[in-house]
């Protein structure tokens, strides 16, 4: 296809491209309860490999942005004290299961209204993430511009998530616990999602817990903090609000602008400098690898 052609259907590209970490939760969320764990850590390596591609960006970022500019010798000298690309690799690997996991079993309890969510905000990614590119003035290498605007949409969205997550658990709860004891809600309130796998299982019952509890210390907080035996269980379950929601607003985050990282790109970038003898190579929008301008 021209490249006329790719700048015309770009935006349609990259919004079908985002749609595939939505469409995967969907399918999983439908289907979980006969998964069995084969299936089951099949779709979390798919999740895990999209998690993994926006930390994998953002190290390759960081790295051709300290090397870029230095001559061969300093380059050199500068790449003993950075992490190899396996260790890199292992790493981010090692995050994005975690933040997979998460985000796969907390899927299974997500309402439409948590769906129509989830989509407005790869819509909305998908129209800013261009423009955030094109905003970024001629100080910021062409080649670097894409993968910029990815990290500042990310954490964009992990705000819009966040924020959305914490309104909805603290003003319209989904469960009412008002009155009861924590021991309670532990023991008879907790909804616990259907996963066949017994593995994810065990996670969406711990994270359920954390769940419960949440919303347990926002409606009977200040009723029970006089109470030691309750207090220690409030506050357990205000960090339980804070962090659950924000892990799953990032994985989320992550895989979306994960599914469209090109690392490599920023690596072959380096490259093609090299061989064109300084930094004009690949300085205007034109030389970016893999891009025509506005494509992605």
């Amino acid at each position: 296809m021209s490249k006329t052609g790719l700048i015309r259907y770009a935006p349609m590209m990259r919004l079908m491209t985002m749609a595939i970490v939505w469409l995967v939760l969907l399918v999983w969320h439908f289907n979980a309860y006969r998964a069995d764990c084969a299936v089951s850590l099949g779709v979390l390596a798919v999740l895990s490999l999209f998690v993994a591609g926006a930390g994998v960006e953002r190290a390759a970022l960081l790295q051709r942005a300290l090397l870029d500019d230095r001559t061969n010798d300093q380059a050199e000298r500068l790449r003993v004290l950075l992490d190899s690309r396996t260790v890199m690799v292992l790493r981010e690997g090692g995050v994005a299961l975690v933040l997979a996991v998460i985000l796969l079993v907390v899927s299974l309890s997500f309402e439409p209204r948590q769906w129509s969510v989830l989509f407005i905000d790869l819509l909305l990614l998908a129209l800013l993430i261009p423009r955030m590119s094109e905003a970024l003035d001629d100080r910021v290498p062409a080649r670097f511009r894409y993968a910029i605007a990815r990290r500042r949409a990310m954490w964009l969205s992990v705000l819009l998530l966040w924020g959305e997550a914490l309104m909805v658990l603290m003003f319209s709860p989904p469960e009412d616990y008002f009155g009861l004891r924590w021991q309670e809600v532990v023991s008879y309130g907790v909804v616990r999602p259907d996963a066949s796998c017994a593995m994810l299982g065990q996670a969406a019952e711990v994270l359920s817990t954390g769940r419960a509890l949440a919303i347990w210390a926002v409606q009977n907080g200040a009723r029970v903090l006089n109470d030691p035996s309750q207090a220690i269980m409030v506050w357990i379950g205000y960090g339980s609000l804070f962090a659950v929601s924000l892990l799953v607003a990032l994985a989320y985050s992550r895989a979306l602008v994960g599914v469209m990282a090109r690392p490599w790109e920023l690596r072959a970038a380096r490259r093609s400098q090299q061989r064109g003898g300084g930094p004009a190579a690949g300085s205007g929008p034109e030389m970016v690898p893999g891009h025509a301008p506005g494509t992605n």
